[in-house]
């Protein structure tokens, strides 16, 4: 059986990055609501940053797409 751990945390970050659903731009000093979204398979971690707003949509029941940081 295939495993996949998920993981969405709360992190701090000094650098200028869009959100993977909307792609508004994470500005660290004027948005503390953001969260990195990590889907670990064994092989290679997908990894994205998710704004406050869109994070909200989600975890009420929203379907989103979400492009990878790198």
């Amino acid at each position: 059986m295939a495993e996949v751990t998920i993981s969405l945390k709360r992190v701090t970050s000094d650098d200028e990055q869009p959100c993977g659903v909307c792609g508004a731009a994470f500005i660290p000093a004027e948005d503390s609501g953001s969260r990195t979204f990590t889907i670990a398979t064994g092989k290679q971690d997908f990894v994205s940053l998710m704004c406050g707003g869109c994070h909200s949509k989600w975890v009420h029941g929203a379907t989103v797409r979400i492009r990878s940081i790198s």
